[in-house]
Formats: structure tokens, sequence, C-alpha cells
């Protein structure tokens, strides 16, 4: 067996590891259950969660494996760093990279290996989320989809604990001023915040009307898939008409010498979202929480008629909007909708990227399926119910690997564990929202909305 391969972005790859800071760290059971899950997801024997040094191969978890690390020249993963996809090796020995390799040819003897890249930033990969086997075998397209989107997880958390060790500050200053006129019509008056990817401001139309101004910040404008998904969310929103949502009035552009910068002009609204509202009340009666989760289902329902599914239902995405005579419910954020209709099918329902917030994405949403629709979104809906009625997540963890195991691997207490005095029917509702098989859940958004009315009349 000879030297494995070098890749291209070696340098900059080994610089991403060490910013990581995971190499030699004490195991974590989020990663631990995420290697479990993959090996009965896949059938496999034994999985690991790998990362490539300069002359080494080091396991961060381990299922059914008894080594720390391997030599890098040894390793099947090294080969699977320079991989688009995945490295899958029906037999290894038939391939002429791994002849000689005491992996194969001494204990343990290793027949099959499947390894999806673990990659930060869309670019360098550090290491595998793998399968093994003592048997020469296949996976099914389901399984490898499976591993791809737990792969996708432990990349995410790679992400984070790189920009938290970079101690990287995303404060690149504003390209709009109070005072800006956008498009010769809307001139901003302020900022109201600013989110990952984008900068919000209120904003004046030529009547005086109000507006809130969201624009796309200029590190992202280069990111394919941060800009889709900010010009998704117009799509959805020119198509969504519905109270209950909040309404898109204009879509533009900044002038070339401004950056081009793209930007969505809102319905302006005041109030809280649900995040908020729970920060200050800890918990949410459940009358008034079954009543503005029943409102947000209209919302949906609307777009899940226009073949929309949200996907990144949360607090933060319900807003407690004030009106002349109370507050109304709005749903906020199509940025990451998917579109199940005919002439999207062939490029976004072949998708199988798990996107979303893990505290509130379904199991089939955090395995990558393509199954997500209508019931993922039913799902994430009785996952805020229950957070805005017990004060507690359904599913939490201290990462997010460790949130997305309790998805997949444990069922939450009940509600009444934590507040005595929720009525049983209000209970199953949520119980049957958050049943792991979808066709067990309420079929529709409507279902849902007139299971909690008829917990209102109880």
């Amino acid at each position: 067996m000879g030297e494995a391969p070098i890749p291209k972005d070696e340098a900059s790859r080994l610089c991403a590891l060490a910013d990581v800071r995971i190499l030699d760290t004490a195991p974590e059971a989020a990663f631990d259950d995420l290697a479990r899950i993959a090996s009965e997801l896949c059938g496999a024997p034994v999985a690991l969660v790998t990362f490539v040094d300069a002359d080494r191969q080091w396991f961060k978890a381990r299922v059914n494996f008894v080594e720390i690390q391997t030599s890098r020249n040894d390793s099947f993963c090294a080969h699977a760093l320079e991989v688009d996809d995945a490295l899958v090796i029906r037999d290894t020995h038939d391939d002429p990279r791994f002849v000689g390799s005491p992996l194969v040819t001494s204990k343990p003897n290793f027949r099959f290996y499947a390894g999806v890249p673990l990659r930060v930033d869309g670019g360098s990969a550090l290491g595998t989320l793998c399968v093994l086997d003592y048997v020469p075998r296949d996976l099914a397209p389901e399984q490898l989809a499976g591993l791809r989107a737990l792969a996708g997880h432990i990349a995410r958390e790679l992400r984070v604990r790189r920009e938290l060790a970079a101690a990287r500050v995303a404060a690149a200053e504003s390209p709009l001023v109070p005072g800006d006129v956008l498009d010769e019509r809307w001139t901003i008056v302020r900022p109201l915040g600013k989110g990952s990817v984008g900068a919000v401001f209120e904003a004046r139309g030529p009547k005086g009307e109000r507006a809130a101004v969201k624009l796309l910040m200029h590190q992202w404008i280069s990111r394919d898939e941060v800009l889709e998904r900010f010009t998704r969310e117009a799509r959805v929103l020119l198509r969504l008409k519905n109270p209950h949502v909040c309404g898109l009035i204009d879509v533009g552009n900044l002038k070339n010498a401004r950056g081009g910068l793209p930007y969505l002009v809102l319905e302006y609204l005041e109030g809280d979202d649900l995040d908020r509202r729970l920060e200050e009340e800890q918990r949410i009666d459940w009358r008034r929480a079954s009543r503005w989760i029943a409102d947000a289902c209209s919302g949906v329902a609307a777009a899940h008629e226009l073949g929309i599914i949200h996907r990144d239902l949360k607090p933060s995405n319900i807003f407690l909007a004030k009106e002349a005579d109370g507050e109304i419910v709005k749903v906020l954020d199509f940025g990451v909708a998917k579109s199940v209709s005919a002439e999207t099918e062939s490029s976004e329902i072949t998708d199988t990227a798990a996107v979303g917030t893990p505290r509130y994405m379904s199991p089939e949403q955090m395995l990558g399926s393509r199954d997500v629709g209508p019931t993922s979104d039913v799902w994430a809906m009785g996952a805020v119910l229950y957070e805005m009625v017990t004060g507690r997540a359904a599913f939490g963890g201290s990462t997010q690997m460790a949130t997305c195991a309790a998805v997949l691997l444990v069922a939450p207490p009940t509600m009444r564990t934590h507040v005595p005095d929720v009525p049983a029917v209000l209970e199953e509702v949520v119980r049957k929202c958050l049943a792991r098989e979808a066709g067990a859940r309420y079929a529709t958004m409507n279902e849902l909305r007139l299971a909690l009315l008829s917990s209102l009349s109880t």
C-alpha cells in the first residue's frame, strides 16, 4: 500500500483542523451518539468519526473499534478527503489502493468502507463519518443519504467550533445609513437589528408608510447557497398572501457602486417574537400558547396549499405583532422553505441536505430525507408548542449534535411532567405532532389547528 493522497488544499485544511481544536480531546456523548446512529442506520458493525492530521488518523468517536488512531497511510479516510460526496468501497480486496493495508490484511480485516467527508466552510475536509464491515456489501440509497445528513450535522458543529475558537465576529460596516433612499422610494430611518446574514432597517415609503428593509450583507453575496435562500424568501412571499404571514411589499438591489446587494421590503411589525416572549415569561399559559400556535398554523397552512414547506418553524420565526385592537400572529422567514411543485421538482425535491434548526427538526428532516413535507412542519409546530407551555425544549442538548441525537433517539417527557394542569387532550395533540413516523402525525396543518381549537373548548 502506497502513501495516502495529499489534498490540494492540505495547508489550509490542516490550519482549519487546528482551529477546531478537536484532536486528542476527550470523548463526547454527542459524537458517540451520531456514530451509533450511523452504525444502526447503515446496518454496519463499525462506525467512526475520524480526523486526518498530517501523519495520522485519529478517532473522536468509535463504535465497536478499539484503536484510538492509525497511520494516515493506512487509513481509508485519507482517500475520502478529496471526494465531493462519499467514498464507498464495496470490497477492499478489489481496490488496488488498499493492497497491503493492515486494516485489510489482518485484524480487523475490513472488506467494506463508506465515508462522507466532514467539510468546513464548504471547502476543506477535516475527516469523515464512516461505517465499515467485515464482508463486501453495498449501501441502499436511503442509507447513504442518511449518512450524508449525519455528517452534515457534525460538519455544522465543527464550523461553530472553528468560529468560536478563532473569535471571529461578523461586524462589517452597514452599507445603509439613515437618509439613504432605495429605488427612489424607500427612505432608511434607522437600523433595527442584524442577523447572521442580513441586516434589517426601518424605512418610510413615498406616503410615509412604514416598512422593514431586509438587506443581505456584502460578505455573503458570493455564497451561492446564502444568496439562493435570500431570493427564495422573496419568491415564496410573492405568492403567499395571508394575514398570518409577514407580507412582502417590494424587492430590489442596491446600486452597483454600493455592491448591488439584494433587499426585501417587508411589512413593518411592532411587537415580540415568541422567543422573546418566552424569555420574559419563562413559560406561557397553555391557553394563550395554543391560540397563538393555532393562528400560526393558519399561515403555514396557506403556504402548504401552494406546495411550500417552511422547514424552519421555531419561536423566533413566530411574531406577535401589535395592532390597534390587540395582537396578531405572523409567521416569518421563509428563506429555507422548500417547494414541492412540479415545476421545481427537478431542482429542489432532490435536495437531501438537512436544513433548519435542530431543536425543531423532525427525524426525517434531520436525516435529510426526500420525504420532508407538511408533516415535518407539523412536528416543528408541536415542538414549539411544547416549549412554550413547559418553558423547556422538547429536545435539548448542550451542542447541536447532542440535540440531533435527542431528536433521533429520545422521547421527551410529557408536558404534565413539568406543568401538571396541562389538559390530557392538549397532551395528546402534542404527542401526535411529535410522532416519529410522519404518517402518525396530523396530515395537514389545518387538522392541527382544529385540534388545538378543540382543546381550548374543553
